[in-house]
C-alpha cells in the first residue's frame, strides 16, 4: 500500500510518497519501493504510482522509464497532453503484454484467486459471503468504462467461461444466495464497468506544460487489459488558477491526511453518524410507545419514519461546517507557502500517516524513507529528498550519463 500527497499553490507543487510495498497478499512489507518518478528528464512533469506496482506483470518503473527514454526532449502545452501521450504509448507497446494470452491470464488468475479467498474467509457465513460479493460487484460505474461495449462482455463470456463457472460453482457451494446466471453477469460487469481494488494501479501526473504558468494534478486508475483495451478511470483534475490559489491532493491511504485536513477522522465521523441514527430511532420508538395507548395509528406512523434523511442532513451540514470553518482556512494558508515549506508540509503528512500505522494494530503499510519532489515553473524538478539503492559517491557515472540515456 501507499500514501501519496500533492500540495500546490501558485509558486510550485510538492509531491511526496512513502516507500512501503506489500508482498505475498499482505503478509510481508518492504520499505524500499520507488513510487515517484520524473516523467521527462528535460521538462517539469512527474508521475507517482500507488496500488498495484505492475501492469500485466510489467513493473510501472520500467514502463515509466521506457516512456521517458522515448519522449526525449519532446514537450507538450499542458500536463493533460502528457497524460494522453503516456496512455497512447502504453497502447502502442501493446500494454507490455508478452503475448495475446498474458492479459487474459491475469484476469483468470484474479477471478479464481478472488473467489477462493471469499470461500475461505466467509464460507461459514452464507449471508456475509453474499453481502461481500454484492458489495464488491456493486462498486462499479453504471455504464461501461471507455472503450468497452457489449462486444467486451461477449469476449469475456467466451474466453472466461470455464473460470466464471468455476468461481460461481465454488461460491454457490459456500452458500452464495444469488441466482447462478445473475452472479456470473455481476462478475463480468465488475470487469467492464469498474476496476477491482485489488488490481488497480493509480497514476498521479503533476507539473507544468509548456503553456502553463501554474501547476496541476491529473490522476487516473488503470486495471486489466481486456481484448486490447485498457480499463481506465480518470479522476477530476485539480488545477491552480487565479480562482484556486492552493490545493492539497491526497491519494491511496488518505485517512490520516483527511483527519488533518477536515479536523475529524473519517472513521469517527461514521461512528457519530451511526450513533445519531440509533439515538433518533430510540427517540421515535419511545415517543411511539408513549402515545400508543391513545393513538395507535399515529404511533405506527412514527415508528415508520426513516432516519436516513435526517442522518444525511446531519452529514451534509457537518461537512459544510468543516469545509467553511476548518478546511478552507487551512488550505488558504497553503497559498502563501514557499517552495521549501510546501516540501516540509507534504513530507510531514506522509510521516504522520506512517506514524499512525506504526502505533496502531494495523499493518505498517505506509513507511520507510519519504521521497519528496518540488516542481516549479522556473526551477523545474528539484528533489528535496530521494533514496538511492546505490552509493552516489561510488556511481558518478550514473549522474554524468543521466541526460544521455
Amino acid at each position: 500500500m501507499t500514501a501519496i500527497i500533492g500540495v500546490m499553490n501558485k509558486h510550485a507543487v510538492a509531491i511526496a510518497a512513502d516507500s512501503a510495498v506489500t508482498l505475498g497478499g499482505g503478509r510481508k512489507v518492504l520499505n524500499s519501493a520507488n513510487k515517484l518518478f520524473t516523467l521527462s528528464k528535460h521538462h517539469p512533469v512527474a508521475v507517482a504510482i500507488y496500488g498495484n506496482a505492475e501492469l500485466v506483470g510489467t513493473p510501472w518503473e520500467i514502463i515509466i522509464k521506457e516512456y521517458r527514454k522515448n519522449l526525449k526532449e519532446k514537450s507538450f502545452p499542458k500536463v493533460n497532453d502528457y497524460v494522453n501521450d503516456f496512455l497512447e504509448f502504453l497502447k502502442q507497446k501493446q500494454y507490455y503484454c508478452q503475448d495475446t494470452n498474458d492479459a487474459l491470464n491475469h484476469i483468470k488468475q484474479f477471478l479464481l484467486g478472488f473467489c477462493k479467498d471469499l470461500c475461505q474467509n466467509f464460507g461459514n457465513n452464507p449471508s456475509q459471503l453474499t453481502q461481500v460479493f454484492i458489495s464488491f460487484c456493486n462498486n462499479i460505474h453504471p455504464n461501461y468504462l471507455d472503450g468497452f461495449s457489449d462486444d467486451t462482455v461477449d469476449f469475456l463470456h467466451k474466453n472466461l467461461s470455464h473460470e466464471l463457472d468455476t468461481c460461481i460453482q465454488g461460491l454457490k457451494k459456500s452458500g452464495l444466495t444469488i441466482d447462478y446466471d445473475k452472479a456470473k453477469q455481476m462478475l463480468v460487469n465488475s470487469l467492464t464497468n469498474g476496476i477491482p481494488l485489488f488490481v488497480s494501479s493509480g497514476l498521479v501526473f503533476t507539473g507544468y506544460g509548456e503553456d502553463e504558468i501554474y501547476p496541476s494534478v491529473f490522476s487516473c486508475e488503470v486495471g486489466f487489459v481486456i481484448n486490447g483495451v485498457l480499463s481506465i478511470i480518470r479522476k477530476n483534475p485539480v488545477q491552480i488558477s487565479n480562482a484556486n490559489n492552493a490545493s492539497i491532493c491526497p491519494f491511496a491511504q488518505t485517512d490520516v491526511m483527511h483527519t488533518i485536513l477536515s479536523g475529524i477522522s473519517p472513521q469517527v465521523q461514521s461512528i457519530y453518524a451511526e450513533s445519531l441514527a440509533k439515538t433518533i430511532q430510540s427517540f421515535t420508538n419511545q415517543l411511539a410507545n408513549t402515545i400508543n395507548t391513545n393513538n395507535s395509528q399515529l404511533a405506527q406512523q412514527i415508528r415508520g419514519i426513516s432516519v436516513e434523511p435526517f442522518i444525511q442532513t446531519f452529514i451534509n451540514l457537518s461537512q459544510q461546517a468543516q469545509a467553511n470553518h476548518y478546511t478552507a482556512p487551512f488550505v488558504n494558508s497553503v497559498a502563501s507557502l514557499e517552495k521549501e515549506d510546501l516540501s516540509d508540509f507534504a513530507e510531514s503528512l506522509i510521516t504522520l500517516t506512517s506514524l499512525k500505522r506504526k502505533v496502531s494494530p494495523d499493518q505498517e503499510t505506509v513507511g520507510g524513507p519519504v521521497d519528496v519532489m518540488v516542481i516549479s515553473k522556473g526551477d523545474g524538478i528539484i528533489w528535496m529528498k530521494r533514496k538511492h539503492y546505490f552509493d552516489a559517491e561510488k556511481n558518478h557515472h550514473f549522474f554524468s550519463n543521466y541526460f544521455e540515456n
